[in-house]
Order: C-alpha cells, then sequence, then structure tokens
C-alpha cells in the first residue's frame, strides 16, 4: 500500500484567504498546524491572524465556555455541551481568586509564601505569567478595603490589573494600582476623594476591556461603577428606577457584548420573571440611558444566578443542582457540578502576553503522585 501524500504547502491560495480559513479551527488544531510546516507558523503567529481568530471566536455562541471554580476540582464547560466537563492544568493551585477573564485570558489572584501574586493565564495554549502585587506590606493594607480588576486597552492592545485600596482613614483616601502587561509594571495613581465603596473584592463583570463593580456612593446608595483605563478614573453609573424599586436582586452582565443588568422579580414562590436591562454609554459626555431590552418568564425561582455572555444564565436552585438556562429556548442542562464559588465566562483564542511560560503538566504529576511505584522510579 502506498503512503498517503502529506500536504505541507496550499501555494494556490494568498495568505489572507489561508487565514480566513484558519480562523474557523480551534486553538489545538492550530498549535498542531504551527509545528507542521513554517509558513503556517509565521501565519498563526502573526498578530493580525490572532485577532481576526479571536473576534471570529469570541463572536460565534457556539464557542463560548464557562469556566467555574469550585474549591476543590475547577472545570472548563462548553455552554452548548454542559454535561462535558473539560480538566484544566492549572498553573497554580486551586485556592486562588478568579479576578476576571476577557480575550481568553483568565486573571488569578494567590497566595504563595505570605505574599499575594497575580496569575494571568491563557489556559487554551496552555501559557501563564506570574507576578506580584505592587505592594503587599500588611501595614499599608490593614485598614483599608481592597478590590481587584481585570481588563483591555483596546486602543494601545494592553491587558491591565487594577488593585483599588480604600482608606477609611487618612490622605489620600483611595489609591489605584496599576499593572500593564506591555510595560511589565506597576504604577500608583492617587484619588483625592472617596467617591464610592466597592462590594466585592474582584469585579462583577467585563464588557468591551472595562471592568465593572456593584458598589455605594457617598449616600449609601447602590451604583455601579466602571474603571476607564485610558483617562485612569471611575465612571459611576446610577441603576434604573425601576430595578430599585420592584427587583428583589440584580447581577451585572455581558449580554451579547453590551453591558446589562438581569434583574429578578418572583410574582409567587416557583415563578420568576427576569428583566434584561441594557445601557448605551457616552464616556466622555459622562452620560448614560437604560432601555429595557428583554423580559424572560420562568416556571421556577432561584436563590441565585449568573450571567453568561451568550444570554444564558446559571441558576442555583437550593438544594438542587446548578444549572444552564437558556432564556430563549427554556431548556435546562445541569452541570453536575456544587457547589459555584465563582463562574466566568471564556473563549478559546491565542492571544499570548510578554513574559508567558509554559504551565508544568498539573495532571501528569498529579497521576504520578498517586501512584507510589512510579513516584519512586521517578
Amino acid at each position: 500500500m502506498k503512503k498517503g501524500r502529506r500536504i505541507t504547502d496550499i501555494p494556490c491560495l494568498h495568505e489572507e484567504i489561508l487565514g480566513v480559513i484558519f480562523s474557523r479551527l480551534p486553538v489545538k488544531t492550530l498549535l498542531r498546524l504551527k509545528c507542521s510546516h513554517k509558513g503556517y507558523c509565521d501565519l498563526i503567529s502573526s498578530p493580525w491572524f490572532m485577532t481576526l481568530h479571536r473576534k471570529r471566536f469570541s463572536s460565534d455562541p457556539d464557542n463560548h465556555c464557562i469556566f467555574v471554580q469550585t474549591g476543590k476540582i475547577n472545570r472548563l464547560i462548553r455552554i452548548q455541551n454542559p454535561g462535558n466537563l473539560i480538566k484544566l492544568n492549572e498553573p497554580c493551585r486551586t485556592d486562588y481568586t478568579v479576578i476576571g477573564s476577557i480575550n481568553g485570558l483568565i486573571c488569578l489572584a494567590t497566595n504563595i509564601a505570605s505574599r499575594q501574586w497575580i496569575c494571568i493565564w491563557n489556559p487554551s495554549i496552555n501559557q501563564y505569567k506570574m507576578f506580584p502585587v505592587h505592594s503587599d506590606n500588611p501595614e499599608k493594607t490593614r485598614k483599608c478595603d481592597v478590590s481587584m480588576g481585570f481588563g483591555y486597552e483596546k486602543g494601545c492592545d494592553d491587558y491591565k490589573v487594577i488593585r483599588v485600596l480604600s482608606y477609611k482613614t487618612g490622605w489620600p483616601l483611595t489609591i489605584l494600582e496599576i499593572y500593564s502587561t506591555n510595560s511589565d509594571s506597576w504604577k500608583e495613581v492617587k484619588s483625592d476623594s472617596r467617591l464610592i465603596k466597592l462590594n466585592t473584592c474582584f469585579c462583577n463583570v467585563i464588557v468591551e476591556g472595562l471592568p465593572y463593580w456593584v458598589a455605594k456612593d457617598l449616600d449609601g446608595s447602590t451604583v455601579l461603577a466602571s474603571f476607564v483605563w485610558s483617562i485612569e478614573k471611575f465612571f459611576i453609573i446610577p441603576l434604573p428606577e425601576e430595578v430599585i424599586t420592584k427587583s428583589q436582586t440584580f447581577v451585572a452582565t455581558n449580554y451579547h457584548g453590551s453591558f446589562a443588568l438581569l434583574a429578578y422579580s418572583s410574582p409567587s414562590k416557583f415563578k420568576a420573571c427576569i428583566d434584561v436591562w441594557e445601557i448605551e454609554l457616552d464616556i466622555s459626555a459622562e452620560e448614560c440611558d437604560w432601555k429595557k431590552k428583554d423580559t424572560f418568564h420562568t416556571d421556577f425561582g432561584f436563590s441565585m444566578h449568573w450571567g453568561l455572555t451568550g444570554g444564558g444564565i446559571v441558576v442555583e436552585n437550593a438544594p438542587n443542582m446548578p444549572f444552564l438556562f437558556n432564556v430563549t429556548t427554556k431548556q435546562r442542562w445541569e452541570m453536575g457540578i456544587n457547589p459555584i464559588l465563582s463562574l466566568s465566562n471564556y473563549t478559546e483564542s491565542l492571544v499570548s502576553i510578554k513574559g508567558f511560560r509554559r504551565v508544568r503538566n498539573q495532571l501528569k504529576r498529579k497521576r504520578k503522585a498517586s501512584n507510589p511505584v512510579r513516584a519512586r522510579l521517578s
């Protein structure tokens, strides 16, 4: 039998046409192609192709995933196949906090040797970068609330991490520490007044690269706060009046690429109503306009819910197993994970940043450690 001829080049296709074809392929396939031919490697490694691939995958709901943290075994779940729990080769221990996820990068905060570290990780290409926080002096952070955010400044193609230190006394009352992956360094920005108090230790959602928090203003009213990287300031957003007066609870979410609120109210014990509020922002004019986009009715109540980029929600209906709910088709799928500590949207990408290195095979090491014979041989 003759051996099959290996095709290593397609000379009749222009590079841009080949790039459009390759942009439809998953990351694992592209990584194999890079190893098969130098021309493919140069094409797939080019910035324009990485951007094209990222935009195509992020715009297709079929490619969206959920990164779920449970505290023990963390998993990646494909929204189109919720029963398939994907194991991850994680760069650090499971006792970390997820700050946020964007463009295929997941930002984590963890503690190593009594010091806090930040980890930016791309599970798709199995690479990460670890760096310490700007200031981890206990005396400096003892009398303040600390919250972190992660995002992307599109204008300069820069991924950034922010630490917000809100002091109860002293001057200044708020210090912002910003890390830039382009410069690989932290810088400190001081604020002369305490305008808001962030409700969580990490941002609630990331939309178009900007991190958003649920916060309290000086009067104690609940507001939303978005940090704008280009001007290094917070943009304060009031809630819709109807959400304040009628909703039992709400969550901030990335709804089909736009910032939105999922506001929950329950007319009866076993039924719920979810209003979707979208916002139009004019940051330069510091103006915003809320519009009720949709209203969904369900035949169940729930204790907690998280919004997803594609418009679905994950519902925790204690004491039952959390499930994924499609608000359009009304379909439900049990996730097989309980409890859920945090949940982040994720889309695979080829995005890499300066200083990335390969994650050691943690899954292989765990299997070897569980086998005494293999552990002794190694």
